[in-house]
């Protein structure tokens, strides 16, 4: 708590500005997005370590098509945006910004929002005012002047090689994002490059009080709903639990205000799951329960230019179409590689586990209990019947939990413990115990316990009328798309659009890095770009292209 006071006050006058490059900027729907964050404080211009987490919308001139979030260590960060298949053909903007941004008084969203082309060639829907059809084929915009401390080289010739090299070097430190993409003609739109942003940004002149800086991770909300107002009285200072099933570092708790509201401080959930929601021993008859609040705050995207469709794109639209499913039957985990995140915090010190097949398999918990799970027993208190985990002080001795142990089935809280010893233990593939006090929030508990099933997703559990479980939108894992490894089968040929990206590529000063790409299997020209910022601030910009002919 002391950390969260200290960091709200430091956040007073802090303008942060949030700039986002991609991998390229042309689209079909159902394309994948890939997204890198530079998060700069505004007055000194450099990589602000204040927020863990920052918003992306994009916009049409129709509104919120969708949304993202980008987790963040010391200003950088990575994610992909999935595009909904269903998405409109038109031009859209990127928006980009943290919870402290949302205390800044006219806060401008669209200031340094980047924009991209979508087509839909399943679909003849279009933004509404956001096409224009012309007759003669779109000039290219302008592409930014190459700029700053690093310099990418590769062959000049025309290339027939399935692969290229791309040299990389600096004579500062430097942290950039590269992307390697095949440019078929279609015309992108214009873009503000991260020079303009960097001489752009400029810091608030005003603060107010709207949202709680997200300094150690996304701060989620929520409120109680269904309750009668005598209802919610007789809860405040209950505690609710959000939980991800299958993943035990990701449980919450948040206190239940007097007027119903939560706030839960996590160090990021990632990825999109499942989130269960309950609170803490309520009476299971009474008919109310929360629901989560929407961080994104649908920001004004401003003006947006119209996207040219000119006719002679058809068969351009129509190959990237193709390649967006085709790319998706050779879609793998080997072609993407994890790249530093700030980790959830877990229970402390190691679990002991207890792997059950290795033990002769009891029919009931009780007997599970008594016969192999020596750190655990069950009592009866106050007319309830607990598990309890036996606790280990710091003199190496033991005894008994005094407060309430956490108990989780796949990583969610299961509060009444007589659900637990009822379940079937030939689903319990391991059963993990944490011997110490655990902190979850401002709620602490004498020991945790997990049961782990063979699914991994609570079977046969059945929950309380009051537990909801909601689809939860967390940031996506940082990763790099290096397409090493890939592997095709049959006659497919290779329509990858984005042949390799780097979203967090750091470049020590005199550094030379060879970066190796696999081509897609055809011809073309190829792009090169890199955008980023050296040690100083000073922008990168560098663009290159290159050519496959055989």
């Amino acid at each position: 708590m002391l950390l969260l006071v200290s960091a709200v006050l430091s956040a007073q006058g802090l303008s942060e500005r949030t700039y986002i490059t991609t991998d390229r900027q042309v689209y079909v729907a159902g394309d994948r997005v890939w997204c890198s964050a530079f998060c700069l404080d505004a007055a000194t211009g450099g990589f602000t370590d204040f927020s863990s987490i920052a918003y992306i919308e994009l916009h049409s001139s129709s509104g919120l098509a969708c949304t993202a979030k980008v987790a963040l260590v010391k200003g950088r960060g990575a994610t992909v945006m999935p595009l909904p298949s269903n998405l409109p053909t038109g031009n859209y903007k990127l928006l980009a910004y943290t919870a402290q941004d949302k205390n800044e008084e006219n806060f401008d969203y669209s200031a340094f929002a980047k924009t991209i082309s979508v087509f839909n060639p399943y679909s003849t829907a279009r933004v509404a005012g956001g096409v224009e059809v012309v007759k003669e084929e779109p000039s290219r915009a302008s592409a930014p002047v190459n700029t700053g401390v690093v310099t990418a080289a590769m062959p000049t010739e025309p290339h027939s090689s399935r692969s290229a090299t791309i040299q990389l070097s600096s004579s500062k430190d430097a942290t950039v994002s590269v992307s390697v993409w095949h440019d078929d003609g279609i015309a992108a739109p214009g873009q503000i490059s991260i020079a303009d942003f960097k001489s752009g940004i400029k810091p608030g002149t005003g603060f107010g009080r709207k949202a709680v800086p997200e300094y150690e991770g996304e701060i989620i909300s929520g409120r109680v709903v269904g309750f009668s107002p005598a209802q919610i009285d007789s809860i405040s200072g209950y505690y609710a639990f959000i939980s991800t099933p299958g993943n035990s570092d990701n449980v919450y708790s948040a206190g239940v205000a007097k007027d119903g509201t939560l706030s839960f401080y996590t160090s990021n959930i990632y990825g999109n799951d499942d989130l269960v929601c309950e609170i803490e021993n309520i009476d299971e008859y009474m008919p109310g329960h929360f629901e989560l609040d929407s961080p994104f705050v649908d920001a004004p995207a401003g003006e947006i230019e119209p996207l040219k469709l000119f006719s002679g794109y058809a068969d351009r639209i129509q190959k990237r179409g193709t390649a967006s499913q085709i790319e998706k039957l050779f879609d793998s985990d080997t072609l993407f590689a994890a790249l530093p995140h700030r980790p959830n915090l877990s229970f402390g010190a190691p679990a002991k586990t207890y792997i059950l097949d290795d033990y002769t398999r009891f029919p009931t918990m009780d007997e599970l209990i008594i016969e192999i799970l020596a750190e655990l027993r069950t009592r009866r208190r106050n007319g309830k019947t607990e598990i309890q985990v036996t606790l280990q002080d710091l003199h190496q001795g033991v005894h008994f939990a005094d407060g309430a142990t956490l108990v989780l089935l796949d990583g969610v809280p299961v509060f009444d413990h007589r659900k637990i010893l009822s379940y079937d233990p030939a689903l319990i593939k391991t059963v993990e115990i944490f011997p110490q006090v655990v902190g979850v929030g401002m709620r602490v508990f004498g020991g945790v316990v997990n049961f782990v099933t063979f699914k991994g997703n609570m079977p046969s559990m059945e929950f309380s009328q009051n537990v909801r479980i909601v689809d939860f939108q967390g940031p996506s894992l940082p990763v790099a798309f290096t397409c090493s490894g890939l592997q095709h089968s049959g006659n497919y040929p290779d329509y990858r659009q984005t042949a390799f990206w780097h979203p967090m590529l750091d470049i020590a000063a005199g550094e030379v890095l060879n970066l190796n790409v696999e081509i897609p299997a055809y011809t073309g020209r190829f792009v090169v770009t890199v955008e980023g910022l050296a040690s100083d601030g000073s922008p990168i910009y560098a663009r290159k292209e290159f050519y496959v002919n055989k």
